[in-house]
Formats: C-alpha cells, structure tokens, sequence
C-alpha cells in the first residue's frame, strides 16, 4: 500500500469543489513505464454521485477509461485509519469507455477519505504491482466529508428523478432535497465518456431543466443545484453572459450536485420524400412531397402539403404526390418546413427538411419490461417475505411499495425482503426500480403477487 500512500500525496492537486469533495473530473492518473510501446489504460474520469458529502451519505463512484478494448478495476478508500476494499478483486471485463459504477460505499465519517482507483487491461497481469496485487496504471484523489449545516449547504443525497424521450432528456429535481431553503433550481453540465469531452452549461438554471443531445448513447450529466436564498446566487447574478454559448465559469456559481449516467437513443422514420428541380419558365423551382408507406401508416389523414422558408410559405397548397411551383426558387439541400395538411387544409404535422432529401421523425421504440413479484409468509410471523425480477434496462435493485408508501427496503434484484405490513398472494403493489448509482429508472403499474413456489 505504500505505492497508493504516495500516490494520494501526488493527487492532492486533484479539482476540489464543494468543500474540498472530489468533483466530476477528467482525471489525470500516474501511469506506469511504457513497455515496448504497449498502450496501458489510464482513468479519464471519476465521477461522484453527489457532493456535498456529508456525515452518514454512502457514495457511488463512477469511472471510464482512455483506452480502446476492455479494462477492468479495482478500487480501495482509506478512511483515516484503515484502506478498505470497494471491489473486492478486480470487476468484471467493461469497455474502457462505457461507464462503469464501482459499488456503494459504505457511510462515511467525519474528515477526510481517500480513494484510489486500479485500471488494467481485461484478463491481463498488470505492469506494476505492489503487495496487494497488480496494476497498469491508477488514479487517486481526496475527499472531504463535512457535517450538517442547515443554513450553509444544499443536501443533494436523495434520488434524482429524470426522464429521457429520444434524444432528450429532463430532469425533474432530487428527491428529498434541503439545507438552505429553496425553491431548488438546476443547470446541467455534459461529459461524453466516448470522446472525453465536457460541454458546460448546456442548460440555464430552471426548476426541470432539459437537453436534446446530437447523437444517441450513453452520457453522464452533472446537475448543479442553487437557490435564491443562497450567498453564491450572487456570483451567478454576476455572470454577465448566461446564454449556453458561455462554456466559462462553472463554479462557485451553486451549492451542491447531483450526477447521472443517461442513455438516449434515435429511431427515425421516414415520412415523405421530396423533390426540387429548375421551373422551365425560369420563375421559382419545381418541388414536389410524397408520403411513404409509413408516412402513410403514420399519419393517416395526411392527404395535402405546403412548403415553408421558415415561417413563410413559399409553395401553395396542393395534393401530396403532385408537384408545386415555390417562390422563391429553391435548390436541393436547401432547408425548408413542409407541412402536412388534411383534407380541410388542417395541420397534422410539421417537419424540417432539406430539398431532394426525405423528411423524417425520430421515434422512440416501446422499452418492454416486465417486472414479477412473489410473497410468501414470514417465518417470524412479522410481515411477509416478498422477491422481485425485472427486465428493465439498467435495474439493479428494487423497493416494494403500497401505492406511494413504502412497504420494503431498497435490495438487489432477485434478493428476498420484508414486507410490512404483510401481504399476500393476489395483493397488488407497485415496484420502484433502481440503478447501480440509486437512480430510479422505472416505476412499474400495480403488479399482483403470486405465491412464491
């Protein structure tokens, strides 16, 4: 351990925010000698689920790699008196660039922590090692944890709620937020794990902040989280630029964080396709819009259209499949509006385009989950014993609930737990699903225990 002794004194000069706890950082690790040019991983990002961190708050960190291939961690803290293990051996193979959760921590105390982080290539003996096993190469950095303070801090340690559609996300606040007294508004902040590159300020503070990202995948988002009633309220008041343009000063502009790992993905459709050609009496071009057979299956009423430069349409109003003159003349790949119309000239559905190319939407496939619960009596007599499954992406752990009120504790999939007041089979109940980071990430409808074989 003396090797991850002397790293932390190294990393000291890691970010610090938040009254001294590890921030969202691309990560700089020390790397190991290279051998025969052998590329090793490092770590390029540690991000923390939440900060400030305060006496009693458990932790998930969240970690990628500059790499291309599978790597695989280990992780340990040190909480003052003694290192312990997060991972208990290496993990499993991952992809250096999808982002991998490190289990929960166990309840910090008061003071400073430590965390160091292992990274070598998947199913290979690392290139260094000390008396507690091998290693390619391996990050470190402090935290802080402080006590409660009411009039001072924000506690960002509840649930997040959010939501994605397509491309989009919106988050919708924390649950259980308080300290300095809200209301509670949010501002989010975007690091690409795939390219290694963060975008501040993607969104300006408001109480369900939104962001539609370019390309779907996997992202991780930082929320910050301020209120009026707080004394850095002023340094955002003073920030002369606020547009999402400004990417400068992100900090010392809230009171605490929230960090979630979002997934979007893009399904488009192809609605129409258009045409555009020269008019042969040389006044305006010649443009035409005709629906495919899923335009058709999509938007059934659709029968007529009409072409828009913005705002102002620049064709009349004709049958789909029959051409138009527009004016002024446009040629192909110039963007245009067209809008579909039924038979009254009423809207149906608007959609961007540019000329000669095909008009589409993006659609989100149905996610189909299913989510199954077993009760049995208690062999104490206290309550029932109840076990659910779930196919839900990305779940990992559940809660067991009587409409909103909570009826189990939050355990693992597949892992049986109290149920209280007891139920029994035919009951209905909801189920709360959650991530690794604790986010939840599904809530089912009423599910009806069946009795555990």
């Amino acid at each position: 351990m003396k090797q991850i002794k002397k790293s932390l004194s190294i990393f000291m000069a890691a970010i610090f925010v938040m009254a001294g706890v590890l921030g969202n950082v691309t990560a700089k690790a020390a790397t190991a000698t290279p051998i025969l040019a052998v590329v090793n991983p490092t770590v390029n990002y540690v991000g923390i689920s939440h900060s400030p961190l305060i006496v009693g708050d458990t932790e998930n960190f969240t970690v990628t790699s500059n790499y291309t291939g599978d790597v695989q961690y280990r992780a340990f803290q040190f909480d003052g008196k003694a290192w312990t293990e997060l991972t208990k051996g290496y993990t499993e193979a991952v992809n250096a660039k999808t982002p991998y959760v490190l289990p929960e921590t166990a309840k910090y105390t008061l003071g400073q922590h430590k965390l160091s982080v292992w990274v070598k290539k998947a199913g290979t003996t690392g290139v260094q090692k000390n008396s507690l096993g091998d290693f390619d190469t391996y990050y470190a950095a402090s935290l802080n944890c402080v006590s409660k303070n009411d009039s001072n801090r924000v506690y960002a340690n509840g649930k997040a709620n959010f939501e994605t559609s397509g491309l989009t996300v919106k988050f919708n606040g924390i649950e259980g937020i308080g300290g300095i007294e809200g209301p509670y508004l949010y501002r989010m902040h975007i690091y690409n794990p795939t390219t290694g590159v963060w975008t501040n300020r993607v969104s300006d503070y408001s109480a369900t902040p939104s962001y539609t990202f370019e390309k779907a995948g996997t992202y991780m988002v930082v929320v910050h989280a301020n209120t009026a009633k707080s004394t850095t309220w002023k340094n955002y008041l003073a920030e002369t630029d606020k547009t999402i343009k400004n990417q400068g000063k992100t900090y010392g502009t809230y009171e605490a964080w929230k960090t979630i790992m979002v997934t979007v993905t893009d399904s488009t459709t192809e609605i129409f396709k258009t045409t555009i050609a020269p008019s042969t009496t040389g006044v305006g071009a010649i443009g035409s819009v005709t629906l495919t057979a899923d335009g058709v299956k999509t938007f059934a009423t659709a029968k007529k259209y009409q072409i828009f430069d913005g705002v102002t349409p620049i064709s009349a109003i004709v049958d789909l499949g029959t051409s138009t003159t527009v004016f002024p003349a446009k040629v192909a790949g110039d963007k245009v509006n067209v809008k579909l119309l039924d038979a009254s000239s009423v809207l149906v559905k608007e959609i961007p385009v540019a000329l000669g190319q095909s008009g589409t939407i993006t659609t989100v496939p149905p996610v189909k989950s299913e989510v199954t619960a077993t009760v049995k009596p208690s062999t104490t007599g206290v309550g029932s014993l109840g076990t659910v499954t779930s196919t839900q992406a990305n779940a990992v752990s559940y809660q067991i609930l009587d409409g909103v009120n909570p009826i189990s504790a939050i355990v693992k999939l597949g892992a049986t737990t109290t149920i209280f007041p007891a139920k029994v089979a035919g009951d209905k109940v909801t189920v709360k699903l959650f991530d690794a980071a604790g986010t939840v990430v599904g809530t089912s409808e009423a599910v009806v225990l069946v009795a555990a074989k």
